[in-house]
């Protein structure tokens, strides 16, 4: 996953008065500390956090240690004490100094338990540690005690966490449950996707009296029709109601992002957003028209490609190439994303338009170039992503002939099934194995987590033809869908409807 953001240094550094918890004082039976020596300590604390703050992490870790070490820290009051040790580990932790950082966070929490940024900061140094689970549960308890660090929550950072958190429902739940609870509304878009999985965990453990105020806050077209896909909403939502249209909800998403984009016409977040709902809308024309003047400028080679909001460039560029390949142009689309991915997010390289980019060119038969685009990808990516970069290398060598490779990558899949279902599914599908795609299928159907993800599939919504190297594949998808067994299935647990809506994909 990718790394999680430690908050910056300015908002952890607070005046005593600011610490959230105060700290119960017991009888002080100590000596009368030597007050100058304790102002100095304190002034030095203050220097070296500072110091970390300009840049120089390791000088400041160094001046920290000697410091910490110092007698007089017992001292000082015990909020400042607290508020030391945060810091160090902060400055520790950007760094790359885990051990050292670790040890000032638990000096923290031995102190006050309940310190929610030394809970974040703990979290965020299990989980780049590999102990996401732990990580996770030390950042919800955080994020239930202080949005302190709510900002610093972002939607791929959530979805990576869901990705580690597989098998473990509950901790989910809470997690999402606490960004809930605290308003998480990340750049001012609300996050429905996640909300919609938190319903589903919410009905799953029987906390019904919860789902009403959870359903609230969605209203996206793609989740909105999840609800109605899947019976378990059945008697949360009245079908009927305009509120549960999804035609009518991608209207209403649209109107809203038009007014925001009147009141902040600087925000291009709300511009990606808007791609999205014309997209869903298939006002494809409308996308490359409002896209226009940022293709020709990231066309410019003089342009930098990594800068405050670079990400959302790629982004905008991305929506442009599938409305260009919707259009009938699937070479033009391929040459925006080409451009797309050029661009850095959250300064570092942008691996989904780099994953994009290169299933485009295995769908487009350049299996050469899907695999050279690979290689830039590296090895640092979310489960998920290595998910999509087995599939493409799959993809890629059956198109080459090398069965060998295909079969590495296929054996990877399989043994990760429980990120990469769907990508199992389509190289069942691509050996033409119809049996074993309906079981998968039917199986995912079953599965009460994977159940959402499987009923979208399976909703009739508007497509268009098939790019070269998909064109056999979604023929047979389809052949499985109408199976007796897979509708059977369906119908146990879902259904299946008609929208004149596009959903992620183009071609199903």
């Amino acid at each position: 996953m990718p790394h999680l953001r430690p908050h910056r240094i300015a908002l952890l550094i607070a005046l005593v008065q600011a610490v959230a918890a105060p700290v119960q004082a017991s009888a002080d039976t100590r000596a009368p500390a030597d007050s100058a020596h304790v102002q100095a300590l304190q002034d030095a604390l203050g220097d070296a956090a500072q110091q970390g703050e300009q840049g120089d992490t390791l000088g400041a870790l160094i001046t920290f240690e000697r410091l910490l070490a110092d007698p007089g820290l017992a001292d000082i009051p015990d909020a400042e004490r607290v508020n030391a040790y945060v810091v160090a580990g902060w400055v520790a932790l950007q760094a790359r100094q885990h051990a050292p950082a670790r040890s000032y966070l638990e000096l923290a929490r031995h102190e006050t338990p309940d310190e929610p940024r030394a809970l974040y900061l703990l979290g965020v140094l299990d989980a780049e540690d590999g102990r996401h689970l732990e990580g996770a549960r030390l950042i919800t308890r955080s994020l239930q005690l202080s949005d302190q660090f709510l900002p610093d929550i972002s939607m791929s950072m959530a979805g990576s966490l869901g990705q580690q958190l597989q098998g473990h429902d509950s901790d989910y739940r809470d997690f999402l449950q606490a960004l809930f609870d605290q308003g998480w509304k990340p750049e001012a878009i609300e996050p429905t996707d996640f909300w919609k999985r938190l319903a589903v965990l919410q009905i799953d453990s029987g906390q019904d009296d919860r789902v009403a105020a959870t359903l609230e806050r969605i209203d996206s077209p793609m989740a909105i029709l999840a609800l109605r896909a899947d019976k378990r909403f059945d008697r949360f939502i009245d079908r009927d109601s305009p509120r549960f249209d999804p035609l009518q909800s991608a209207q209403r998403e649209l109107d809203a992002l038009r007014v925001g984009n009147l009141l902040a016409p600087e925000e291009i977040r709300n511009l990606v957003e808007m791609s999205y709902a014309l997209l869903a809308l298939g006002r494809h024309e409308e996308v490359v028209a409002m896209t226009g003047k940022v293709a020709g400028a990231a066309a410019d080679p003089s342009l930098p490609r990594s800068f405050e909001h670079s990400g959302d460039i790629a982004w905008l560029l991305n929506n442009r190439a599938i409305a260009q390949r919707r259009l009938g142009d699937a070479h033009a689309g391929l040459a925006t994303l080409e451009t797309a991915a050029a661009f850095h997010e959250e300064g570092a390289a942008n691996v989904s338009q780099q994953l994009n980019l290169a299933s485009w060119q295995a769908s487009l038969l350049r299996p050469r170039e899907a695999l050279e685009t690979l290689e830039k990808t590296g090895s640092n990516l979310s489960p998920y992503g290595e998910a999509v970069q087995q599939w493409v290398r799959f993809f890629a060598y059956r198109q080459l002939g090398d069965m060998a490779q295909a079969a590495t990558a296929q054996r990877w899949l399989e043994d990760h099934k429980d990120i990469a279902e769907d990508y199992v599914v389509e190289t069942l599908l691509e050996d033409n194995a119809l049996d074993q795609a309906a079981a998968q299928l039917v199986a995912r159907l079953h599965s009460t987590e994977h159940r959402s993800e499987a009923l979208m599939s399976m909703q009739q919504l508007l497509t268009v033809p098939s790019l070269p190297g998909d064109a056999e594949r979604d023929r047979r998808w389809r052949q499985v869908v109408a199976r007796a067994d897979v509708q059977a299935a369906l119908d146990a647990v879902g259904r299946s409807e008609h929208h004149p809506l596009f959903n992620t994909g183009s071609s199903r």
